[in-house]
């Protein structure tokens, strides 16, 4: 056993020499690497480290001499996607959606896509600086901008786009950074979007369709959404959202705004609601909690259950996002922030 271990730390010295030790290293270098990280693979195989590594070194063709092994790549992509390893399975992705060494399969890049950044997210929204959210935002941005594998979107692109940004200030903020490649893509793809003039910006509220807070809040089945209410003289209805997982911990969400070109990570998310016909709750007064959300679109109608009961019902009405809401409760210090003593 001692044996296999010294074998293990030697292989792995070779197959990471070239990132960590070696300044400017040879294709000799890393085809050292490449070969390390193969005999590593059927040494321990349950290591998606190996085998994702090897998909980098096949895709940019490092122990090749530049001469790119896409095919090779995709199988070691394939095979870190299969340990759960989040790189793998976005660059399995962008293969799928390109047809880079092998057929292209755009609806299975879609799921890919879309199971990580969901996945991403709720690390991210967790306090987990050191995920890979920036990345999968990054190219959720990318399919709505490119328009290839979906409709092209400008303003869902820019919600991711704005999404990824927010996540790199973070890392920037807390010593998470990387080299800077993906900031750089980020804000190129942003140039490249349409965005709202100036003064649209400056707004202090933005329309809002009220089904887009559920489909935030309530992304799986561990999720839950709580509902406060409260009517004013004049009819107007403040409503506000938080979310939380099935043992009542608060869990926080990351909203982007996207005509104002910000993105905030909070507590809770409000809207005020005009012209609102009836609103009828299960427990008058009490707050709401809900696991999912129906429209009736008949009767203009949203109907918020838990375990399949009728919680609470909201129909017709105008719904406006205030930018105040926001200013006051924007998480200014990450989560992590608390548990790494970051000041």
């Amino acid at each position: 056993m001692d044996g296999e271990k010294a074998k293990i730390r030697r292989l792995e010295k070779a197959a990471w020499d070239p990132y960590d030790r070696i300044e400017h290293p040879t294709a000799e270098d890393w085809r050292k690497s490449y070969d390390a990280l193969k005999e590593l693979c059927g040494l321990d195989p349950e290591d998606g480290r190996y085998p994702n590594t090897l998909g980098y070194l096949c895709y940019y063709g490092r122990h090749t001499g530049g001469k790119r092994q896409y095919r090779e790549a995709r199988a070691w992509f394939r095979r870190g996607a299969k340990l759960r390893m989040i790189e793998s399975t976005y660059k399995l992705a962008d293969m799928l959606a390109d047809g880079l060494g092998g057929p292209a399969d755009p609806d299975r890049a879609l799921r890919l896509y879309a199971e990580m950044y969901l996945y991403c997210l709720d690390q991210f929204e967790s306090g987990v600086l050191e995920s890979k959210f920036a990345d999968t935002a990054l190219r959720m941005g990318r399919i709505f901008h490119e328009g290839k594998i979906v409709e092209k979107d400008n303003m869902e692109a820019l919600s991711y786009l704005l999404e990824a940004r927010y996540a790199i200030d973070w890392r920037k903020q807390y010593g998470h950074y990387g080299d800077g490649t993906v900031e750089s893509n980020i804000e190129k793809m942003i140039s490249e979007c349409d965005t709202p003039p100036e003064e649209v910006r400056k707004r202090d509220q933005f329309a809002l369709g009220l089904g887009m807070v559920p489909g935030k809040f309530l992304r799986s089945a561990e999720d839950r959404m709580t509902i406060d209410i409260e009517v004013d003289d004049l009819g107007v209805a403040r409503l506000e959202f938080r979310r939380k997982d099935t043992n009542g911990k608060k869990k926080r969400i990351l909203w982007p705004v996207t005509p104002a070109m910000r993105c905030f990570l909070t507590d809770f998310v409000v809207l005020y609601g005009a012209g609102i016909r009836q609103i009828w709750t299960k427990e008058p007064g009490e707050q709401i909690l809900c696991d999912r959300h129906e429209y009736d679109e008949a009767n203009d109608e949203f109907i918020f259950f838990l375990n399949g009961e009728p919680q609470c019902r909201l129909r017709g009405g105008e719904y406006v996002l205030p930018m105040d809401e926001f200013w006051k409760t924007e998480v200014r210090d990450h989560p992590e922030a608390a548990g790494n003593g970051v000041q």
